[in-house]
């Protein structure tokens, strides 16, 4: 049986599509615009009594040399009342151009390779307005250039993952420094240092701990840096937005033979003994990391991380500090990433438990076991068996309790089964 021939498309009918295609184009492009001219300008602040460039700065997240590159400000000191200060945050400096004759806003942006919707909204200025020659204008700085935002110095760019970081979360700091000589650096988040780690001649790694309880806002990273053979070492401070992660409130009912598990100092006691243990300098990491979960994915979240508790009906005087899995006793448990076991021991709280170092500051925990196989010093890798499910401890049902610990504060751990860190 021969197939039927080919009909050619009336020519309408192409010309027709083309016009669809265009317009469809058109709308992706428009739409497109719309959506990155609605991203907010820069914030301007007004100039009070007793205003200093560094309050400013801490109000708006950012840092007094941005604040000087964006306002074209010699002196930190000489703010005028009344005065109008561009506030650009840390993570997206501006800095100041100058327009020359004949310079449009498409060939500035072209000039700079900055993009031209960003240039119109950053300045307040609508398409296809005219430019005057010598007009300042502000534009995003180039990415392969030392940061606006830092002051001149060996520190090229810092950059933090998450962008915002919501309660609980770990975020990554990665410092882009000139290496062309011996350079001391140290990183905290008060009260916590975070170790830092080299990945590349010329950049460092360090991981921080959003407590849970953070309030919404900014937290603030202190860089410091001393180069060799010098006396005086430099600050920084950077920040971190914050923002809520919308944890719910619970209270738990322990049956009587469980109360006395929460007296103050048989708790304080055991918390001291695991501080000694994850709040230890530990080797920078062998590989980065992307955990596997500990239980198999049918079990399900029972409590999650940051959780806000009371125990009998009690006031809410703490937060869950790990991830709970609904499981039956016996469920297998295993280690989400290669490390090292430095605790497997049955403790009044936490039951059978198992603490595992894995490198740069960062521990894992699994408390309530009903048993426990691993042994203490024991290199483990990912998939490895720890112990099985129980309701050991401080626990009112099988089930297991995930603990992730970086530089001694508790993260949400389930951030780690979907982010590569460091």
């Amino acid at each position: 049986m021969s197939a039927a021939p080919l009909t050619p498309r009336p020519l309408h009918w192409l010309r027709r599509s083309l016009a669809l295609l265009i317009l469809a184009s058109a709308l992706l492009i428009t739409s497109t615009q719309t959506a990155r001219a609605a991203a907010d300008p820069p914030p301007r602040h007004l100039v009070q009594p007793g205003d200093t460039l560094s309050a400013i700065a801490q109000h708006y997240g950012s840092t007094v040399p941005a604040l000087m590159a964006a306002n074209g400000l010699t002196d930190p000191d000489s703010l005028a009342v009344g005065q109008i200060l561009i506030a650009p945050p840390a993570a997206q400096p501006l800095q100041r151009i100058e327009t020359r004759p004949r310079d449009t806003l498409a060939s500035v942006a072209q000039r700079y390779a900055v993009d031209l919707t960003d240039l119109q909204t950053i300045n307040h200025l609508t398409p296809g307005q005219r430019l005057t020659p010598g007009q300042d204008l502000l534009a995003p700085a180039p990415p392969d250039q030392p940061s606006p935002a830092l002051p001149p110095g060996p520190i090229r760019s810092i950059s933090i993952s998450p962008a915002v970081a919501r309660q609980g979360e770990t975020v990554a700091v990665q410092i882009h420094i000139d290496a062309s000589q011996p350079l001391s650096l140290s990183l905290k988040l008060d009260p916590q240092t975070a170790p830092l780690f080299p990945i590349g001649a010329e950049e460092l790694v360090g991981l921080v701990a959003v407590h849970a309880l953070t309030e919404p806002g900014y937290v603030w990273l202190d860089l410091s840096w001393q180069r060799a053979g010098e006396a005086i070492s430099q600050t920084l401070r950077w920040p971190i937005p914050v923002i809520e992660a919308g944890y719910p409130t619970y209270d738990i009912i322990l049956p009587d033979d469980k109360g006395d598990l929460l007296a103050p100092e048989l708790v304080q006691a055991e918390l001291e003994r695991m501080i000694a243990l994850w709040s230890a300098v530990s080797e920078p990491p062998s590989a980065r990391w992307l955990f596997q979960r500990p239980v198999a994915p049918e079990y399900l979240t029972s409590a999650p991380f940051g959780q806000r508790r009371s125990y009998n009906s009690g006031p809410v005087s703490s937060f869950h500090a790990g991830q709970d899995f609904a499981a039956p006793a016996g469920v297998p448990i295993y280690a989400p990433a290669a490390g090292v076991v430095v605790l497997a021991d049955p403790l009044q709280v936490r039951g059978n438990a198992v603490l595992i170092d894995h490198g740069g500051g960062v521990f894992s925990g699994y408390w309530h076991l009903t048993d426990i196989v691993a042994q203490v010093g024991q290199q483990v890798q990912p998939g490895d068996l720890l112990g099985h499910v129980g309701t050991t401890g401080l626990s009112t049902g099988n089930h297991l309790h995930w603990e992730l610990r970086v530089n001694g504060f508790a993260v949400d751990p389930m951030q780690w089964l979907t982010t590569r860190f460091p």
